[in-house]
Formats: C-alpha cells, structure tokens, sequence
C-alpha cells in the first residue's frame, strides 16, 4: 500500500514539474515576444531592410524573384504578407535584370521615399510578421537541450539564453535572413538527429521540409548536403563497431539519405514555383569565377539538368562574384585593413557576448574535454559538427569582414550546447547558484542596452558606448536610430541641422529629416575639388552616425576629436560647433 502512494505522489510530482516546465517555456517566449515587437517599433529601417522589403512585395506582386536573389525569398514573402493586405505603393520602372544586377537598393530606397514616413509602420509590420521565426529558434533551442541532456532545465537554460541574448534581440526583429537560418538551422539539425537514432521514411520527409526551409531562409545551409552523409556514416559506423543493434542496413540508410536531398530539392522547387528549375547547365551564363572554371574545366556538365531553380542558381553565382570581387575596408580593434581577419567572428565573440554566457561557455566546454563523466557523446557530436562547420565556413571567407551576425548560426548551436550546465546543478546548490547567477548576469547586461541590442558590447570591451573601437559596420551601426534623431529634434524645434552623416539605405528626407551632408575633412580626397564651405569643420549643427565618423574614407575624420553634445539611440552623436573651435 506504502509503495502505491509513494509511485504516485512521484507521479504527481512529475506532472507538477512538467507542468511548470510548460509554464515557464510560455512565459519565457512571451516575454522574448513581446521585446521583440517593442524594439521592432522604435528603429528606423537598416540598411538591407528597405530593399528585402521590396524585394518581397515585388514577389507576391509580379510573381518574380530576381530582386534580391542572393537569398531565397522565404523570409522577405513572410515579411511582406502583412505589408500587401494593408496596401503599399511601388513603382518598378528601376527593375532591370542582367549580370551581376542589384537592382534591390535603389528599388528598395524608392520603396521608403515613395511611401514615405507610412513606411516607418509597414516596415513594422513586416518585423512583427518575421517574431514567430524567432520564437522557432528558442522553443528547438529548448527541445534540443532537454533532449540531448535528458533534463528539463538544460532547455530552460538554452531557451533562457536564447531569449535574453543581445545578438538574437538585435537580429530577431529585423527581416533579414540570418535569424530565420539560425532557427530553421537548428530544425534542420534536431530532426536529422531524430533521424540518425531512428531511420524511418516519415523522418525522412520532416528532416526534408526542415533542410529545405532552412535553405529557402539563407544558402549558408548548402554545405549540409556535403556534411551530413559524412556524419551519418560516422554515426551508423560507430554503432557497427560498437556491435551496437543497427535496425536498417546500409543501402537502406543510402537509399534514405538520397530520399531527405531529394524531396529538399523538390521542396525548394516548390516554393519557387519551379521557376526554370531542370534548365541545362550549360545555358547559365556565370559571372563568378568559381563557377565559370567549374563551367570550362567540364564541358560534358552543359548537357546536364540542374536541379534547382534558376533564380536560386543565379543568386548564388551572384553571391560568389561579390564576394570575389566586392573590395571594401575591413575593421577591426581600431585597425582598418583591405581583407579580414581569420579572428573576427572569434574576437566579436569575446566583445558582443555577454560575460555571463561566455562564462557557461567555458564551463559546458570544461565539462566535455576536462570531465570524463561529462565527455561528450555521439549525440553531442551532431550538435557540435555543424556549429564547428558554420564558424569555420564564415572564418576562412577573408575577402572583407562587415557583418558579425554572419555568426549566428553558431550561437544558437552554443545555446544547446551550454545546456550541459543542467547537469552540474544537478550536484549541489552551490553549481545551482553559480549558474542562476550567470544566467542573470547575461540577462541583465543584455537588458541594460536593450532595445540598443545591435549596438551591444560587453563590459570588458568598453561597453556599448565604446564599442566603435572594437568593431564598426552592421555589428554596431546599420542606420537604426534615425528615428531616435527624428524625436530629438522634434523636443528641440529651436534645433536645424546643418549636417547629417548616417549609415543607411535611404534619403532621410523620406521619414521626415531634412538635412545636408556636413562639411568633410579638410584632409580626405574629396575636399580637393570642394569649395570652402563644404570643406570643415564649419560653425553649426551636425548629426553624425558612428559608421560615418569613423569610415575608412575619412571625410568626416574632424568629429573623431569634438565631444558629442549628446548621444540619440546609441549610434547618432549631435554636435554643435562655434566659430571659436574652427579656428582652433
């Protein structure tokens, strides 16, 4: 009788505990929501932002996908569905196609100035439209975790992390790409592993949508189709040495594989409305110079049908000739250089996350290399590959470094993987404590700057406030806090700026700012065929963002030695200047 009320007060137990799991999941995802679509209200649209929106609408409404075609069209079709049911004016008298055509920024600014300051509330809606991606990412986060450390707070502690990062604040309300790969990435790879402990053709059929709507949200998951094979046959000849059961044979995980790659493909067809999909290798005409070697080192592949759709094919082709051939300044620490750093998304890892996260880092890798009871397992080991493989994938791309969300897909693998740290809670309050306080470190630090996530640096880089000196472009500045300026000068009518210098990808004018560029430096390369009076410094107002003092051209070199009278948003600095400091 003693041991029946004892198995289901342990039964209640666990219900009770489960059912407070659930709570916390929802609470938790609500809150990330809710900071998601607050901060999506308060900035002003960055720099890629106008043109993936109208790149978007241009799908929905000319049902063609040449704009913007570097990326697959998922994201901006989601982020544009709410723009087409309220209504928005376009005009598309700029749409050309031909080789190496970006037609998307000129449309794009367009797209903001035809619609004018209205376009400050579609681009909200298109954000809010882009939340549920996010919410995606975190909820898998916490599956994942729970799953692979048979512990419920290992997913809290992933889902918590993913919640409360800066990098996933910064990026979760934006419609660009990255976020939405990160979290169907991490789809992709929870269902693949489902796969790899149980084969069967329906997990055939989820790890296919999951692969390819990881695709359709950014092309960085190609390198799967390389990878996973290598990893399955890693996995199911472990198990065949281990004299582990292995239920199917090796034709059938072969024949099952070759089933995931081509129902993927078919997916992505799908979605492209099988937009010249199967046309012949030999009739692309291919501006990169990777692909056109492959194109003349194997003439039999022109007779040979490619799978894809044409556009997603161009786009790539487009993608690896920027790459090839875009030549732009790259910055780092202070230093300016004409290529990256092997080290860049390292080093931004060490600026832009929080201390607490960095810290349980640490520890989950402690854990696995230093702890033999906690080393890592095959399980751990699909985790752990593909984050590996994405890090290294965007290290060795050293043409230019710009954009430190490119690391994303990283971090969010990290999330899960520093859900280990459950199983040292497990062995005292002291680890209990420790990691609590951790987790509310990060928490903390990340809310303090919100919603400034973008601009985000931890405290021992300088902060937020000296950011600039560790890393400059879309990792700080991508022209989001026009409409922080819009309101300061709005509580300041007596104000009229004689200079504005931001970092984005539209006429200010079009949201209600009227401004001309400052004065540039005496110094830069422009100045020489100036007249004096847009040569600097000259007495005035001036309003310059970080990108812009601090750009390699130099034109606005003299702010870098004024003080801002005050800082709007975190990347804008107002200045005054008097005739006395320009003679100075």
């Amino acid at each position: 009788m003693s041991s029946t009320i004892s198995a289901t007060h342990t039964e209640e137990s666990s219900i009770h505990s489960f059912r407070g799991t659930i709570l916390l999941v929802i609470l938790l995802l609500t809150i990330h929501a809710l900071l998601l679509a607050y901060s999506a209200t308060k900035h002003s649209p960055t720099a890629l932002e106008g043109p993936l929106l109208a790149a978007g609408v241009s799908h929905w409404e000319l049902g063609r996908y040449e704009l913007y075609r570097v990326n697959p069209p998922l994201v901006r079709m989601v982020a544009a569905m709410p723009v087409m049911l309220v209504g928005c004016e376009t005009d598309w008298r700029r749409f050309v196609d031909g080789p190496r055509a970006r037609p998307e920024y000129s449309i794009g600014s367009q797209f903001i100035e035809i619609n004018g300051e209205r376009s400050l509330w579609l681009m909200t809606l298109a954000r809010w439209a882009c939340i549920p991606f996010s919410l995606i990412g975190g909820l898998y986060c916490f599956f994942w975790a729970r799953e692979l450390f048979r512990n419920d707070m290992a997913g809290l502690i992933a889902l918590a992390l993913w919640c409360f990062d800066p990098l996933i604040l910064a990026n979760g309300k934006l419609i660009t790409n990255d976020l939405a790969a990160t979290s169907f990435g991490i789809v992709a790879g929870y269902y693949f592993w489902h796969w790899l402990k149980s084969p069967s053709w329906i997990q055939c059929f989820i790890v296919a949508l999951a692969f390819a709507l990881a695709i359709l949200a950014k092309t960085t998951w190609l390198f799967l189709f390389g990878l996973w094979p290598m990893m399955a046959a890693l996995w199911f000849g472990m198990k065949y040495w281990r004299r582990e059961t292995v239920e199917k044979t090796w034709m059938l995980i072969t024949l099952q594989i070759a089933t995931i790659f081509l129902l993927t493909i078919w997916f992505i067809n799908i979605f492209y409305r099988f937009d010249g999909s199967l046309e012949n290798y030999g009739d692309y005409s291919f501006v990169s110079k990777k692909l056109s070697a492959i194109d003349n080192q194997h003439p039999l592949l022109a007779s040979i049908p490619v799978p894809f759709p044409k556009q997603f094919v161009i786009g790539i082709d487009t993608q690896i000739c920027d790459f090839e051939d875009y030549r732009q300044m790259s910055y780092l620490a202070g230093q300016w250089q004409d290529q990256g750093w092997y080290y860049y998304y390292v080093y931004g890892l060490l600026v832009k996350w929080p201390h607490g996260t960095q810290i349980l880092f640490l520890l989950a890798m402690f854990m696995a290399i230093c702890w033999k009871k906690y080393g890592l397992s095959r399980d751990e080991w699909v985790l752990i590959i593909p984050a590996l493989t994405v890090l290294l994938l965007v290290s060795v791309q050293l043409e230019f470094n710009m954009h430190f969300r490119y690391v994303l897909p990283f971090v969010g693998f990290a999330f899960i993987f520093i859900g280990k740290i459950a199983l040292l809670m497990d062995k005292g309050l002291f680890w209990r404590v420790i990691v609590s306080l951790l987790i509310v470190l990060s928490t903390v630090s990340s809310l303090w700057n919100y919603p400034h996530s973008l601009a985000y640096f931890n405290e021992m880089s300088g902060g937020t406030k000296n950011g600039h000196k560790q890393m400059l472009h879309s990792a700080i500045d991508w022209g989001q806090d026009l409409l922080y300026l819009k309101q300061w000068l709005a509580n300041h009518p007596e104000i009229e700026l004689d200079g504005l210098a931001y970092h984005g990808g539209f006429d200010p004018s079009a949201i209600g700012i009227e401004s001309p560029r400052p004065p540039v430096d005496s110094n830069s390369s422009s100045a020489a065929w100036m007249d004096s009076s847009k040569v600097g410094p000259q007495p005035g107002w001036y309003a310059l963002s970080i990108n812009a003092i601090w750009s390699a051209d130099g034109e606005y070199t003299y702010f870098r030695h004024l003080t801002p009278l005050i800082t709007v948003g975190k990347t804008i600095h107002i200045y005054y200047i008097t005739s006395k400091t320009c003679t100075n």
